[in-house]
């Protein structure tokens, strides 16, 4: 087993902040607006309306209800 001494020694280990811009640095990290819109339309393309619901825009089935009618029924 090695000695903590030997391990990184006289190295400081990088804060959360550092270690997070390394990794968007590297490409191990997507941020942004334009990289949320690319990883949320992947999602939607997996996964379908079951886990998030329709996408902005598209009515729901409840849309398509009166006040006394629930999508239960269908």
């Amino acid at each position: 087993m090695s000695r903590p001494e030997a391990r990184g020694a006289g190295r400081r280990r990088p804060t959360s902040a550092e270690h997070v811009l390394g990794q968007i640095a590297r490409g191990e990290v997507r941020v942004g607006p334009k990289a949320a819109r690319e990883i949320a339309a992947q999602h939607q393309a997996a996964y379908g309306d079951a886990v998030w619901g329709p996408a902005p825009g598209q009515p729901s089935a409840d849309a398509e209800c009166g006040p006394d009618q629930s999508t239960a029924s269908r």
